[in-house]
């Protein structure tokens, strides 16, 4: 194995380092986390404005999917855009027309012209979204609440028009309860947690050195703690991102990724091991699908109408299409997890998380690891990735790497699950 002698600290690898990193350089940063927040808080009072065609309507206002359980991650390989999924659970008619409900949330965001996200909103098959010039992205869902349902589980709507159209339904959905779920089968390990944070926070401390003279640093308080099963998702989701970057077609839904992770969560010991657990799983799940011929399908814990597959995989075709990639996946992490060098490390990051962010790790990780040794607490052993640490120095030098140089977010395709434009 590529290991630091064992210190008892929660990252103790340096794959499990590199894999920290990476993770850091594609998520949603602290500062980007409070920016979505301010954002989405905004739309809320805009869409309940005086005059609004929704104004006295919202029962409630609230981020979904990957805001909600901490694993956003940048929604482009190379520019960092952001996706922030939210739902607006409106008191109308649960009968009332699909695209008729999209028209409403439409002309509430929109407003008239000259106002300020006019130029901004465009109408999708499941949600408006408003895409700011900085390339983050609010997708707000229409929802109306099914009394009859678990809480806060509801209609949302589809039209691909804005007219009716045979295709036009209602679908039940619980992200609320689905998110809760989740939160709870990934309950953060304190140790981790608190090391990736303070790798999180150090890295964006560095890009406000610049400005640092002139604007304060912001206050760099993590927004949700980190399980390892949350940051392998985190991985999970840059890695499907890379193989469907240049391919037609929709890709594997991020919260399909989230339940089979929850589902298998908390049976490893360090973050390395973790994503090739839940790999593995991955590709045993899809290979018994493929074997008997039929299409996954995967249901929301908290509401078993809810279906997460309902789009996707399209046909066999697709699902054994994710399934080899899967298949190159856990080949290459068992490679990454044995004698693997630097080099041989940071060419399988390339290839499964981008170029940037593996090179970006690797950089920071030197750069600790050269201060380590010179420092006299660490040795690097040639043609390995492995470092001894000197007697007496081992935690000292294994906290210097830990907390030092991280990573903090960038980075991947959008995500398909409320759909793409509607035509207009």
């Amino acid at each position: 194995m590529n290991t630091f002698p064992t210190s008892g600290l929660p990252l103790s690898e340096p794959i499990d380092f590199l894999l920290a990193d990476v993770a850091i350089r594609v998520q949603l940063s602290a500062t980007n986390h409070k920016l979505a927040v301010a954002r989405y808080e905004a739309v809320n009072k805009w869409i309940e404005r005086p005059g609004s065609p929704l104004e006295g309507c919202v029962d409630v206002f609230y981020a979904q999917g990957s805001m909600a359980i901490g694993a956003t991650i940048a929604s482009k390989l190379v520019h960092d855009e952001f996706d922030i999924d939210l739902i607006a659970q409106l008191n109308l008619p649960a009968d009332t027309p699909p695209h008729r409900m999209l028209d409403l949330l439409e002309a509430a965001i929109r407003g008239e012209p000259g106002s300020r996200y006019h130029e901004m909103t465009v109408r999708c098959t499941r949600c408006i979204q408003i895409r700011y010039a900085d390339g983050m992205h609010l997708d707000v869902t229409p929802m109306v609440r099914l009394a009859h349902l678990p809480e806060r589980c509801g209609f949302i709507f589809h039209a691909r028009h804005r007219h009716e159209d045979r295709d036009d339904r209602r679908i039940v959905a619980n992200p609320w309860g689905f998110a809760q779920w989740f939160m709870e089968h990934t309950p953060a390990e304190l140790a981790f947690a608190n090391v990736f944070e303070a790798r999180a926070a150090d890295y964006e401390a560095t890009l406000f050195v610049a400005k640092a003279e002139s604007e304060p640093v912001p206050d760099l308080v993590a927004p949700h703690r980190k399980s390892m099963a949350l940051i392998a998702l985190q991985l999970l989701k840059r890695w499907r991102n890379v193989q469907y970057d240049q391919r037609e077609g929709r890709c594997p839904p991020s919260v399909v990724l989230a339940k089979f992770v929850a589902d298998n969560a908390n049976c490893t010991r360090t973050l390395s091991e973790e994503l090739l657990h839940q790999a593995k799983q991955l590709k045993l799940a899809f290979a018994r699908a493929q074997l008997t011929r039929e299409l996954i399908v995967v249901s929301n814990p908290a509401c078993q109408s809810d279906v997460f597959t309902d789009r996707w995989p399209e046909g066999l075709e697709a699902q054994g299409a994710f399934l080899s990639d899967l298949m190159v996946l856990v080949r290459k992490l068992e490679q990454l997890t044995g004698d693997c060098d630097l080099a041989t490390m940071q060419q399988i990051l390339s290839d499964l998380f981008g170029e940037r962010p593996a090179l970006e790790a690797i950089r920071a990780f030197n750069r600790r690891a050269g201060l380590a040794i010179v420092q006299g607490e660490s040795r690097h052993v040639p043609g390995s990735g492995r470092f001894d640490i000197a007697a007496g120095g081992s935690a000292a030098a294994a906290t210097a790497i830990t907390t030092g140089a991280a990573a903090a977010s960038r980075v991947t395709p959008k995500h398909t699950y409320f759909g793409g434009p509607a035509p207009r």
